[in-house]
């Protein structure tokens, strides 16, 4: 079967985009207002300030503060016979000119005071308004050549080689039709493109397994994504220091990272919806509406219209990949260092370098400390002896304690009680500083949390010492607890319950191990999904957060990023109003702040949706069974737990 038809597009251009494009036309850039009329008294003059445009029963309306004076210099005073200050809207009429610009027709004219009440001005000073500032509205055009350009651009970098021709003739075609029409916070254009006539693609019943190049492929595809979204969040969070737009790109980034672990674990098949690209739509969706939502707020300032354009590029680019699929569109690295360099001209290096290197300026942002770490480096073994002998005692760089000594026990735990607002209980600003390493040799906890971590170093778990393991992995376990709550300060009402919910998350997610053998080496625990030791802390997800070498190989730098990640996610759960809904808050915020740390922040609530996957179910109802068994003091088998890790719903 062959098809032709015209396929449409929307170009949205925001409000506040048209209102930057409009000051930077007519208004001054240092006093920030358009001088409308001026004589060489200074008694007379009219200005405006602030424009903005705005929609209202299908029209486009553009106000500005104004101020008008018909007065006379007497002994350096004005006389003014007429003064006037207030709010003049202008309705227009949006159109497209022969040269690809809109433009405005003036249709009416209303004045109103500062508190928008109808102002009444007549004789010379209507008619000076009318005069001066109609004929400059009417001469402010927006040029839609950049934008239609743009997207031209991305469909052809998107194409792949044998369907570019395709596409370079179906984009040659683009062009707008139809009317310009005011939507609520942009004016939508209608481009029409026409592709060709191509046959519909058979899908197959049935897909073969994919080949290994296929896989990289898969892998490379949301490596660039990541790193996409990492450069926006980034150019975004440095721009704007709000704490409510931080807090937005971090579960962004979170949501969008969790997302890509299962993605990665469910390599695309060649027949079925495409996951990647349901990703990337939905995720687009949220970095977008994160900027427009600032734009409004005025926080973007000088780079306003950057970040518009880019949201606009992209708008476009995935209207046309979901608008026309037989042109064979896909969205590329390309595309999205094009979008990246809308967002950024002046930035010079590639936006898409992916590294699982520490990030210093993502920590900051975000106000993630380091860790607690093990004194001294670590040794991890070249990948070539991997598969060799166990590393000898001897050659670590702090010899462990024993395992067979018993290590101290952590204080008995009381049974969590309801606390009644987690609100203002629980919340407070992640801590940006970390105490310094000399300070932290000096603190008790911290010199025995390190040597219980010494004791449990390389350790495997097995039948000659699981007692003597369980005891001092419990106490690592409650000594990170009290140091992580000592350092952020977490209220007394809420620690029994912090202290059980790293314990049974520990438990969920490890079987309290960091270390196994295989194959005659002792490693690190590690998932198929690449979540890492103890706490299993995932690479993808905390990448440029935690340094992965430490995770890996250091329990004591693992205990500590995963208490970290439990106590952000447990504030986040306080947050949520729905979490507080049931009797007992603190058993809700538990629930809540384990469900994220297994599924991000948009997991919050899964457990209490009934509607939830049977397996996400099975992973919920396994936490709360081990939470409410640490809640009453019982222990339970980590070998048998070992057993069936792996292989068992929420192990």
């Amino acid at each position: 079967m062959t098809f032709a038809a015209p396929v449409t597009i929307p170009l949205n251009i925001d409000y506040i985009t048209l209102g930057e494009a409009l000051k930077r036309q007519m208004y001054n850039a240092s006093s920030d207002r358009a001088e409308l009329w001026n004589e060489s008294d200074s008694c007379q003059f009219f200005y405006a300030t602030k424009p903005r445009f705005t929609s209202k029963a299908g029209s486009l309306k553009l106000e500005t503060d104004a101020e008008l004076s018909l007065g006379v210099t007497v002994a350096d005073k004005c006389v003014s016979p007429l003064t006037w200050s207030g709010i003049i809207e202008a309705e227009t009429q949006p159109y497209i000119d022969p040269d690809l610009t809109i433009k405005f027709s003036v249709i009416n004219l209303n004045l109103y005071k500062p508190n928008h009440a109808k102002s009444l001005l007549v004789g010379r000073g209507f008619d000076l308004v009318k005069g001066k500032l109609i004929p400059r509205l009417e001469t402010f055009s927006f040029d839609l050549r950049p934008p239609i350009q743009q997207l031209a651009s991305l469909a052809q970098t998107a194409a792949a080689p044998d369907v570019a021709a395709r596409v370079g003739t179906a984009v040659s075609t683009l062009w707008p039709v139809g009317v310009v029409m005011p939507e609520d916070d942009s004016l939508r254009v209608t481009l029409e493109l026409t592709v060709p006539d191509v046959p519909t693609p058979i899908q197959s019943a049935s897909a073969a397994p994919l080949s290994q190049a296929e896989i990289d492929a898969w892998q490379s595809t949301l490596d660039n994504w990541d790193a996409f979204m990492v450069f926006a969040i980034k150019q975004l969070g440095s721009t704007v220091a709000d704490k409510e737009v931080r807090a937005k790109l971090l579960d962004l980034l979170l949501d969008s990272r969790y997302r890509l672990v299962q993605a990665l674990s469910q390599p695309q098949a060649a027949s079925g919806p495409d996951p990647v690209r349901i990703l990337f739509l939905d995720e687009w969706s949220r970095l977008r509406a994160i900027i427009r939502s600032t734009a409004q707020r005025g926080l973007l300032g000088s780079r306003a219209l950057e970040f518009l354009s880019f949201v606009s590029a992209g708008d476009a680019l995935f209207a046309l990949d979901q608008a026309a699929p037989a042109l064979g569109v896909r969205i590329t690295a390309g595309d999205l260092r094009q979008l990246a360099r809308i967002m950024s001209p002046q930035y010079t290096a590639d936006p898409l370098t992916f590294s699982f290197e520490v990030d210093p300026q993502l920590q900051q942002m975000f106000g993630v400390s380091a860790p607690l770490e093990s004194p001294g480096p670590i040794e991890v073994p070249a990948p070539e002896d991997t598969s060799n002998t166990p590393p000898s005692v001897n050659s670590l760089s702090t010899p462990p304690t024993p395992i067979s000594s018993p290590s101290p026990t952590a204080p008995p735990i009381s049974p969590p009680t309801p606390i009644p607002s987690p609100h203002t209980t629980l919340w407070k600003p992640l801590r940006l500083l970390a105490p310094s390493k000399a300070e932290a040799a000096e603190d008790p906890l911290v010199v025995e949390l390190f040597r219980t971590g010494a004791a449990l170093n390389r350790v495997v778990v097995d039948d000659s010492n699981a007692n003597a393991y369980r005891r001092s992995a419990e106490s690592l376990l409650s000594l990170t607890a009290r140091h992580e709550t000592n350092e952020d300060g977490l209220t007394e009402g809420f620690r029994q319950n912090y202290i059980i919910l790293l314990k049974s998350t520990g438990w969920q997610e490890s079987c309290w191990r960091q270390f196994v053998r295989h194959s005659g080496r002792i490693r690190f625990l590690e998932s198929s999904t690449g979540d890492i030791g103890l706490m299993q802390v995932n690479k993808h997800v905390w990448r440029g957060f935690y340094n992965i070498s430490r995770l890996e190989w250091d329990v004591v730098y693992n205990a500590s990023a995963g208490a970290q990640i439990l106590i952000h996610l447990m504030r986040g759960a306080a947050e949520h109003t729905s979490v507080t809904a049931s009797g007992d808050q603190s058993a809700a915020i538990a629930r809540s702040a384990y469900s994220a740390y297994n599924g991000g922040p948009g997991a919050y609530n899964r457990w209490r949706h009934a509607g939830e996957p049977a397996q996400t179910q099975q992973i919920d109802e396994a936490f709360w069974g081990k939470y409410l068994a640490m809640s009453a003091g019982q222990s339970f088998d980590i070998l048998q737990c070992a057993l069936q890790w792996g292989t068992t719903t929420g192990h």
